[in-house]
C-alpha cells in the first residue's frame, strides 16, 4: 500500500496528462511529440508557437495531414493557450509551460509502454441473465408506461 501511495504522490501533472492522453487518445501521441519539438525550438523566442507549426512538424515526420486544433493537449494540461486566436479565429498560439517535464513524461511513457505488455481484463458472468425471468434487458422494451393524469 505504501509503495502505491508513493507512486501516486510522485506522479507529476505532466505524467498524469501524458498517461491520460495515451489511454484516451492514443492517436494523439505523435501530435504531442511534434508539439514538444516545436516548443523546444520556440523557447528562445519566448516559447509561444502556432498550432499550425505543430501540424507542419507532424507532416515533416510523416504523421497526420490534418488535426483540427490542439485543445485536447490543452485539456490534458500539457499545453496552454496563449492569448486570443488570430486571423479571424483560424490561428491559435500556445505555449508549453514545462516542456522538459512533458518530454520526461513522454520518455517514461515510451519506456513503460514497451516494458510491460498490457493485459486484458476478463469478465465471467454467472447465472442465466439472458433467460426468462431475469432477462430484464428484453423485458424493459416490453414494459408499457402510461403517465398518471394531471387532473
Amino acid at each position: 500500500m505504501l509503495n502505491l501511495m508513493s507512486k501516486l504522490t510522485l506522479m507529476t501533472v505532466q505524467d498524469e496528462g501524458v498517461r491520460r492522453l495515451a489511454v484516451e487518445h492514443p492517436d494523439w501521441m505523435p501530435v504531442l511529440e511534434a508539439a514538444v519539438a516545436v516548443a523546444e525550438r520556440a523557447e528562445p523566442q519566448g516559447g509561444e508557437f502556432a498550432g499550425a507549426w505543430v501540424l507542419d512538424e507532424l507532416r515533416a515526420n510523416g504523421g497526420s495531414s490534418w488535426i483540427p486544433n490542439l485543445r485536447i493537449l490543452a485539456s490534458h494540461g500539457l499545453l496552454e493557450k496563449s492569448g486570443a486566436s488570430t486571423r479571424g479565429g483560424r490561428r491559435a498560439y500556445y505555449r508549453m509551460p514545462d516542456r522538459q517535464a512533458v518530454a520526461r513524461a513522454l520518455e517514461s511513457w515510451r519506456a513503460g509502454e514497451n516494458a510491460q505488455p498490457r493485459r486484458m481484463l476478463s469478465f465471467i458472468g454467472s447465472g442465466a441473465s439472458t433467460e426468462p425471468p431475469s432477462d430484464m434487458g428484453r423485458q424493459a422494451g416490453e414494459v408499457r408506461y402510461e403517465p398518471r393524469s394531471w387532473r
